[in-house]
């Protein structure tokens, strides 16, 4: 990794320090260069708080906008003034949240450098347009270009950020590294607004003050996103949470009692789970606990609400299902379970194999017409199943009487 971000870095400066040698500016160029940063400060100042937040609640990495005005800058600007204006928008976004958000200024530096090198080969895209680069003519290969151009900032930005970051962190998950949908339509976004950014400082530069706020918005309505993922999803799992699975589960239910149809409720524990944190470690059992967590989220259908109970203990609300059916259900995931391999962090066992769990089943309206007393009769259920030996689906003997 280190040696990854050396070279890149090595690579992006010599070109930034060759460059003003064979591209020149004029003072309309400086012009807009100022009116640019002038903007990103702006903007930066303005939307602090929010972007604060959700550099808090970013796992690996977040969409800081600030491509909005690094497009613009490779798009209208010579190459000779690309660089001053990319250090000026990403070191004045650390100097304002970076530091207080744990954002080391080695990192910064290279979040600028992979900037720098997006904003060259969307510029080099440019180059190739059949009229001038500015103004640009209004045509339809003009606008072909200047999305070409946008897709390859794109595309370059990202992979050079999340090859650093999997070489760094080397996380389990892939899609972990690529943020959210949400963060991927923001980036696109912003990347669009710099854009529409670039032709207005072509065309009228004081328009694109209007390009402000749609960010605002753009940015509130992503963390709004952030929050209420964080707010209503297990951080282990990526799970509902224990208080919103229940809520969940409730309006399901309500709704199966409004149209007559049948539901299940689950809770799935694992076996022995605090001896595979003795044996293989923590991070080992919490390991398991993702695996197990992506391996109900398969199993079961889209519309079907999972959670994390807390512990090993998962629950799950199925709808439109008889008895018979919620008995074959859970069988699968029993079985789905009990053939997972999941990496281990013991040298001794590096693979971790036959786990089991355990499952209470409970129907409505069998066993009960609410969400407490269905949770009762599945957790009798499943206590019933680790006596009778563990590893095990037991559906609840209790019935509802009226």
């Amino acid at each position: 990794m280190r040696a990854y971000v050396l070279v890149l870095e090595a690579l992006v400066v010599l070109l930034a320090l060759l460059l003003p040698a064979v591209s020149r500016f004029t003072v309309i160029d400086l012009a807009r260069a100022g009116l640019i940063a002038g903007f990103a400060i702006g903007f930066e100042e303005l939307g602090i708080r929010t972007a604060r937040l959700r550099t808090r609640l970013a796992e690996y990495s977040h969409v800081d906008m600030n491509s909005v005005w690094t497009f613009a800058a490779a798009a209208v600007l010579p190459a000779s003034l690309i660089a001053p204006l990319c250090l000026m928008v990403v070191g004045n976004t650390w100097l304002r949240h970076g530091r207080s958000g744990g954002y080391r200024i080695y990192r910064q530096f290279f979040a600028g450098t992979v900037a720098l090198a997006s904003c060259y080969l969307a510029h080099a895209v440019l180059l190739v347009s059949p009229g001038p680069l500015g103004p640009l003519p209004a045509n339809t290969t003009a606008v072909l270009v200047l999305c070409a151009a946008l897709v390859v900032y794109m595309l370059t930005n990202a992979g050079l950020l999340h090859t650093a970051i999997y070489l760094a962190v080397r996380p389990a998950n892939l899609r972990s590294l690529f943020g959210s949908s949400a963060d991927i339509a923001l980036e696109f976004a912003t990347l669009c607004l710099g854009g529409l950014t670039a032709l207005a400082l072509l065309r009228e530069p004081l328009l694109a003050v209007l390009v402000i706020p749609p960010m605002f918005v753009l940015q509130r309505s992503v963390l709004t996103k952030q929050l209420e993922i964080a707010a209503t999803t297990d951080a282990k799992t990526g799970l509902l949470n224990a208080a919103t699975w229940h809520h969940v589960a409730s309006v399901e239910l309500a709704r199966a009692g409004r149209e007559t149809y049948g539901a299940a409720l689950l809770i799935i524990d694992m076996d022995n789970f605090k001896q595979i944190n003795d044996t293989h470690g923590h991070l080992t059992g919490d390991d398991v606990l993702k695996a197990v967590a992506e391996c109900l989220a398969e199993e079961m259908r889209g519309y079907d609400s999972i959670g994390r109970f807390g512990g090993e203990e998962f629950v799950a609300v199925l709808s439109e299902v008889d008895e018979i059916s919620a008995v074959t259900i859970s069988e699968r995931i029993r079985l789905r379970i009990g053939s997972l391999r999941v990496p281990s962090r013991n040298e001794d066992a590096p693979v971790l194999t036959d786990l089991s769990c355990s499952i209470g089943l409970a129907c409505y309206p069998t066993h009960g017409t609410d969400t407490e007393s269905l949770l009762h009769a599945a957790d009798a259920a499943l206590y019933a199943a680790k006596r009778g030996g563990r590893n095990r689906v037991q559906l609840s003997s209790s019935r509802l009487t009226a």
